[in-house]
């Protein structure tokens, strides 16, 4: 694949860009490579040649995740010996601290990480 300068043959083409984003000459220029995406959808613009390459052949990654894991809602307590858990059912799960446990009962826990919480304390009680 090779790059023109000011060119869309291949999906890229190069413009310089000033650091602060202004008019302004400054000492030093950071060339701005700009792809476009393969589907002729959008133009990007990229810091380095190989995230260039990248969107124009297809292969970057979007920003959108379109797989949303699970989530169970929980609620928090505390042992008397300080220790911070979170518990849906009879599964418990510890917490490192205080805001960990707070997070989970905001945006509840997923359910991988509960699962295995649960087969850890399960091997766990096993092996004993």
């Amino acid at each position: 694949m090779t790059i023109y300068s000011f060119s869309i043959f291949d999906g890229t083409l190069y413009s310089p860009v000033f650091t602060d984003g202004s008019t302004r000459p400054l000492p030093i220029e950071v060339p701005t490579i700009w792809a476009v995406k393969p589907d002729r959808t959008d133009v990007v613009a990229c810091s380095n040649l190989s995230s260039a390459r990248a969107y124009a052949d297809g292969r970057a990654p979007e920003k959108n995740d379109t797989h949303v894991e699970a989530s169970l809602k929980v609620r928090a307590y505390r042992s008397p010996s300080g220790q911070y858990y979170v518990k849906h059912g009879n599964q418990r799960l510890d917490c490192h601290n205080q805001a960990t446990a707070r997070y989970y009962v905001r945006n509840g826990v997923p359910t991988s990480v509960m699962l295995e919480a649960t087969l850890s304390d399960l091997a766990s009680s096993l092996n004993q």
